[in-house]
């Protein structure tokens, strides 16, 4: 709740009139963040795509005319980047907001792709891939494309750097816990801190 008040009050220093609501998924309680925009546009951040660390603020934002927006506050400097989607109407979801080794690593599923973010001094580099199938060890991305699958091999990134390393083993990968797997799985679940439900 601490991460929601503190976006809260960002967003209230630039004037907007943004208020916490909560909703009821799963049994569970949900919040998320609201406002109008400067359009009249209501925007919105859900409370994983939140990433705080020490002075180091950063959002993923969406709205209800499918305008999606990162946001990053860094050492007074302010940062906006508008994530790459095929067309933003089909939607962009978060699925890793997360500072790691001085970098913020954001995550997010589009149409036909996972692009893989990498933050650090004002700028944004990524690596996507066509498919679904992910899984995240440390600082260990394994995926599969949905073209030019490996037959028994996994492919990998490694984080912050997004780095292709060579693939390994689907015996080293399951010993390592890095089989791919698809994304429907609780929220945050590529999370470094993710403990699993």
């Amino acid at each position: 709740m601490e991460k929601l008040h503190i976006v809260l009050e960002k967003l209230r220093s630039e004037n907007y009139n943004a208020s916490i609501k909560t909703e009821i998924l799963c049994e569970k309680e949900w919040y998320q963040i609201t406002w109008k925009d400067e359009s009249g546009d209501e925007c919105f951040i859900s409370q994983d795509d939140i990433a705080i660390e020490g002075d180091k603020i950063a959002w993923f934002q969406s709205s209800k005319h499918d305008r999606h927006l990162l946001k990053v506050y860094e050492n007074d400097i302010s940062y906006s980047w508008v994530p790459e989607t095929y067309n933003p109407i089909f939607g962009c979801i978060c699925l890793l907001l997360e500072w790691y080794k001085d970098h913020l690593i954001f995550i997010y599923q589009e149409k036909h792709c996972i692009y893989i973010c990498s933050y650090r001094d004002n700028r944004i580099n990524h690596f996507h891939f066509h498919g679904e199938d992910i899984e995240r060890k440390g600082n260990l991305i394994s995926y599969e494309n949905y073209m030019g699958r490996l037959t028994d091999k996994v492919r990998l990134i490694q984080l912050p750097e997004l780095i292709e390393l060579e693939p390994i083993s689907k015996t080293e990968a399951d010993k390592l816990g890095l089989i791919p797997s698809g994304l429907n799985r609780p929220g945050n679940f590529l999370s470094i801190n993710f403990q699993g439900v």
